[in-house]
C-alpha cells in the first residue's frame, strides 16, 4: 500500500523543494513524478509499473491540492529554536540572508530557516538573549528537511516583508547621483563628479562587499564588528553618507 501526501501539512520541506525542481516534460511523466516524490519513492520504482492504469489516474486526479500554495503561516518555535525577532537582523546576517534568497530560496530554505531560527535565553532583566551566529548553519539546515512544509514556509514571507519595508524607507540609497546621459552626453559635471559616479557604480556591482569595505574603511580588520551591527543601524549610517555626498 502506497503512502502519498494528500496536503501541505503532510508534505516535508524536502519533498517541497523536489517538487519545486520537477523537470520532466509531459503530463503523464510529470504527474508520476510528483506520486513518486510524495511516496518517497523512485518513478521507475516497479510498483508504478505494476499499477492499473485507473488506480494511477486516479491517484493523479486527487492531487488538485497542489495547485495551492502553502499557508503563509510559520512556527515561531521549533523544537528548542524561535524565530528572531527579524527587526534585530545583524547586517551580517542581512547580507547571507540576500545571498541565499537571491540564488534560489527554495532550495535554501533549510539553511535560511537555519539562518532566523535561534536557541534563546532571558538574561537577569527578563530579556531574549538570542543565539549569536557563529554556529554551523549547513549542520543546523538538516533539521528543517523532515519538516512539514507548513512549519516553516511563511519564513519567506517574512523575509521578504521586511526587506520591502526596509528598502521602500531607504530606497534612495541606491538611486545614483546622476543620470547615465549626464555622463555621456554634454553636462556641467567635472572629473570629480564623473569618478563619483563611477564609485556608485562600482558599489552597485560588487553590492554588499563594496558596502562593508567601505563602512571599514578599507580595514578588513573590522569586518567582523560591522558585521555584528544591527542592519537598521548600517541603512541610517548609508542613508547619512548618500547625504553627505548629495551636499
Amino acid at each position: 500500500m502506497i503512502k502519498i501526501a494528500n496536503s501541505w501539512d503532510e508534505t516535508f520541506v524536502d519533498q517541497y523543494i523536489a517538487l519545486k525542481d520537477i523537470t520532466k516534460e509531459g503530463f503523464y511523466e510529470s504527474r508520476l513524478e510528483v506520486l513518486s516524490i510524495l511516496s518517497d519513492t523512485l518513478s521507475d520504482d516497479d510498483i508504478w509499473q505494476d499499477m492499473f492504469e485507473s488506480d494511477l489516474s486516479k491517484m493523479i486526479s486527487e492531487l488538485g491540492w497542489l495547485k495551492r500554495e502553502p499557508t503563509q503561516d510559520f512556527s515561531n518555535e521549533i523544537d528548542n529554536l524561535f524565530i528572531i525577532d527579524i527587526n534585530t537582523l545583524k547586517f551580517g546576517e542581512f547580507i547571507d540572508l540576500e545571498y541565499y534568497f537571491n540564488e534560489n530560496y527554495i532550495n535554501n530554505l533549510p539553511t535560511i530557516c537555519a539562518i532566523l531560527y535561534r536557541k534563546t535565553k532571558v538574561d537577569e532583566w527578563n530579556n531574549i538573549i538570542y543565539e549569536p551566529y557563529n554556529y554551523d548553519i549547513t549542520k543546523r539546515a538538516k533539521l528543517f528537511y523532515e519538516l512539514p512544509i507548513t512549519k516553516v514556509y511563511g519564513v519567506i514571507k517574512y523575509y521578504l516583508d521586511f526587506k520591502k519595508n526596509i528598502t521602500s524607507q531607504y530606497d534612495y540609497i541606491f538611486e545614483p547621483i546622476f543620470d547615465e546621459e549626464d555622463i555621456d552626453g554634454d553636462n556641467e559635471y567635472d572629473e570629480e563628479d564623473i569618478e563619483q559616479e563611477k564609485a556608485e557604480e562600482l558599489n552597485k556591482k560588487w553590492g554588499w562587499e563594496r558596502v562593508l569595505y567601505n563602512l571599514a574603511n578599507e580595514d578588513i580588520t573590522k569586518y567582523d564588528n560591522i558585521l555584528e551591527m544591527p542592519v537598521i543601524f548600517i541603512f541610517n549610517q548609508l542613508s547619512f553618507i548618500k547625504d553627505i555626498q548629495k551636499n
